[in-house]
């Protein structure tokens, strides 16, 4: 038998630094996560045992730390003693003598300290196995070249196996015993994803069986077979999982999986490609989680991480999910130098404004008696947490397939803008927004919901736009931009847009940005660079004259003469039929001729379409102006034909999210504000600015407005204090305390 008796027995971030190389070599180079194309209809995500909806706090330690963990205030603990052992217990194998004690010592503290244990266990198999079954490890080539390396126990990178194949069904083996021997909760992985291409004979045999046809020679995006490859090797890292889960819950129904998404969470996650995982395999998790980073390199000082926040609550259909602050100060060079007590539970309380529970580190150098001060003001929240779903407005379609399949080549240019930037225009005008995904396009998804965006979705199945036409048609409203609907799921182009008839316009291709380069003021073009005009492309003017979307005071205030500079991507479109469904015009830069349609508004059966060829959308992430976060609002107010149900006044550095909550027979609405304001901003050279907040300065004079359906009775949280609200016409006001940090207002109906 052989065992990991000597292997590090820490945190995962000890285990991080230690396994990462290897994983990165052997696994995770040029990969990231990812979405089906087409979800079959007989995906069902787990069915979750019920105490998982009350975990708000979990903890990541070493073995001898679970009792403190548990006085701090954890409910689950998430350490590792064992590693992946051979042959199995039922073979006459198991864990060695000292594991077997350590496991059972290590379930006694944690039933002690009455928390529940997750085990992070490391998805490797020990060097013997793969000695004995050197076809099981991954082959990224279609030869036996990786067969001859020598499994080594101090190289992680000689042991990675393919779980398509009988490694997967030895690693949920080795689950089901340790559930059925030690009784412990669940499980967590970092890792046991999917290579990009593996050439394994197990690989090579189900892909001709499924697909009736052999692998593709290589890694290349740029091949449609390829890219079908990736959509089933998805669906069969999703057959392994749920295996995992019927086996372990067939041990124990409470048992559960609580692993580690690579779809969310740090800027940087969404940059690589191709994908590791599924975006759906988030719901064959009990309770994803997600390393959520703010350091330079993840563009912490921007609203990326709150994006990502909200998105990993989103590919979870709004069921439990986690996020674990990370504490570096900077990433390079990477440390919690000189990190303040103050960031970190700002950090935290962010997390908790867009649905995530906290899992926390006490390996963090400096905060590792700062973690049950966290856990208290997360207590003291959670009965605002449990069973909170969003509350249904506007929808934002991220759409994972166009990322993978028609960005792929320029991803922080085609598609993180578009979804950003609009997430950005409605949290600064606090509207109600719910991220959603690429298989949240049918009828009854959609229909919740008076108004859905596509920011640049190029690619859509036949059946998701057929969808979304449908939608439209019984009266929903859609605002779309770009080259929305141009590319079928797989990104293959389609010559015009799928959904012209909803836009009333063709597509036309883009505009060419002009061959000579304008005269700039001398004083202003010495600072400037070749980079500068390689940035310049997508320059144009927008004018408009009158149109319904844009009797705005705000926006006039901001744009007095009809006329405004835009910097971003622009596609050349048609005239429509009727000319005033034309809002805004745009001039491209060094284009000739009459102006292109930039905005255009129309009807379409009971229902309204906004589609901007200017994608107001990316500028606002990537060169924005105020006035871009205007025309946005006001066209998701005008296509969803009626307001919100809530707003909030309040300036743009508070974030606003807002939640429904169902306990029995009690119903409540929940809005979380959140206080973004840091007070060394733009200080520091932008590039590398971070988050690195010492203080607060309480911002005062925010308003709740109930539109509709306005609850009896409301309170502030933490703290309990009862707020009493006021009637403004058919509206109740509720007039809140000044904001520290982070408060909720809960009302009761």
């Amino acid at each position: 038998m052989t065992h990991e008796s000597d292997a590090p027995r820490t945190t995962r971030r000890d285990f991080l630094t230690q396994a990462g190389g290897a994983m990165a070599i052997a696994v995770l180079s040029d990969v990231t996560p990812g979405a089906a194309v087409e979800p079959a209809a007989a995906f069902e995500p787990i069915a979750i045992p019920d105490w998982v909806h009350s975990v708000t706090r979990m903890a990541f330690v070493t073995p001898g730390d679970v009792l403190r963990a548990g006085k701090a205030g954890a409910q689950v603990v998430h350490t590792n003693v064992i590693w992946p052992y051979f042959p199995l217990r039922r073979d006459g194998g198991g864990p060695s003598k000292d594991d077997d004690h350590r496991m059972r010592d290590l379930v006694a503290d944690c039933r002690r300290a009455s928390v529940r244990l997750c085990v992070g266990l490391p998805p490797f198999p020990p060097a013997v196995l793969v000695k004995k079954h050197p076809d099981w490890r991954v082959h990224p080539e279609d030869s036996d070249t990786v067969e001859k390396v020598v499994a080594d126990e101090n190289n992680l990178g000689t042991r990675v196996c393919c779980n398509n194949g009988p490694w997967g069904e030895y690693l949920i083996d080795v689950c089901a015993e340790l559930i059925a021997d030690y009784g412990v909760d669940g499980f967590s992985f970092d890792g046991n994803y999917h290579a990009p291409l593996c050439f394994c004979s197990a690989c090579k045999a189900a892909y001709k069986r499924d697909r009736k046809r052999d692998l593709p020679a290589k890694i290349d995006l740029d091949d449609v077979a390829y890219r079908e490859y990736l959509v089933w090797r998805g669906e069969r890292l999703e057959d392994h999982y749920r295996r995992m889960q019927q086996r372990i819950k067939k041990e124990n129904a409470d048992a559960v999986l609580t692993s580690w998404t690579v779809n969310a969470g740090r800027y940087g996650h969404f940059l690589y490609s191709p994908r590791a995982m599924p975006t759906r395999l988030n719901r064959l998790f009990d309770l994803p989680m997600q390393e959520w980073w703010m350091d330079e390199t993840n563009l912490g000082g921007s609203l990326a991480p709150s994006f990502g926040a909200a998105y990993l609550k989103a590919v979870t259909g709004g069921r439990p999910c986690a996020s674990e602050p990370y504490l570096m100060s900077r990433g390079n060079p990477y440390g919690t130098d000189s990190f303040p007590a103050h960031e970190r539970l700002t950090r935290v309380l962010l997390s908790l404004t867009h649905g995530g529970a906290l899992a926390m580190s006490f390996g963090w150098s400096g905060h590792e008696n700062g973690v049950a001060d966290d856990f208290r003001e997360v207590a003291r929240r959670e009965s605002g947490m449990k069973h909170a779903t969003p509350l249904p407005w506007a929808a934002l379609l991220v759409s994972e397939q166009t990322r993978q399949f028609y960005a792929y080549k320029d991803i922080a240019d085609r598609w993180i803008p578009h979804v950003v930037g609009a997430f950005r225009a409605a949290s600064e005008e606090h509207l109600p927004l719910t991220l959603i995904n690429d298989w949240d396009l049918d009828a009854a998804e959609l229909a919740r919901y008076a108004v859905v965006m596509l920011p640049n979705a190029a690619a859509l199945s036949g059946a998701q736009v057929e969808a979304v036409r449908e939608y439209v048609r019984k009266g929903g409203g859609l605002v779309a931009t770009g080259e929305t609907s141009l590319c079928d799921e797989l990104g293959r182009p389609r010559g015009d847009f799928a959904l012209a008839d909803l836009f009333g316009v063709s597509y036309q291709g883009r505009p060419k940005a002009p061959l000579k380069r304008p005269m700039l003021d001398a004083n202003f073009a010495v600072a400037l660079d070749e980079g500068y005009w390689k940035q310049r492309a997508g320059l144009a003017t927008l004018t408009w004259t009158d149109h319904p979307l844009l009797r705005d005071d705000r926006l006039n205030r901001l744009v007095p003469h009809k006329s405004v500079n835009f910097r971003g991507p622009l596609v050349a479109v048609s005239e429509p039929k009727q000319a005033d469904e034309v809002a805004v015009r745009m001039r491209p830069e060094g284009m000739n001729g009459p102006p292109l349609p930039a905005a255009v508004l129309r009807r379409f059966g009971e229902g309204r379409v906004a589609y901007f060829a200017a994608a107001v959308d990316a500028a606002l992430w990537t060169y924005a102006y105020p006035y871009q976060r205007r025309l946005l609002a006001r066209a998701l107010e005008w296509a969803a034909r009626s307001p919100a149900p809530v707003s909030v006044a309040a300036p743009m550095c508070v974030q606003a999210t807002y939640w429904m909550q169902k306990d029995g027979d009690n119903r409540r609405m929940i809005v979380h504000l959140f206080n973004g304001v840091n007070t060394a901003a733009n200080h520091g050279l932008p590039a590398s600015e971070v988050p690195l907040r010492e203080e607060v300065v309480p911002i005062h004079g925010i308003e709740v407005r109930i539109h509709k359906d306005a609850p009896k009775r409301f309170r502030c949280e933490p703290g309990g204090k009862v707020i009493e609200a006021r009637q403004d016409g058919g509206d109740v006001v509720v007039a809140m305390p000044p904001l520290e940090i982070h408060t909720m207002l809960i009302g009761d109906y």
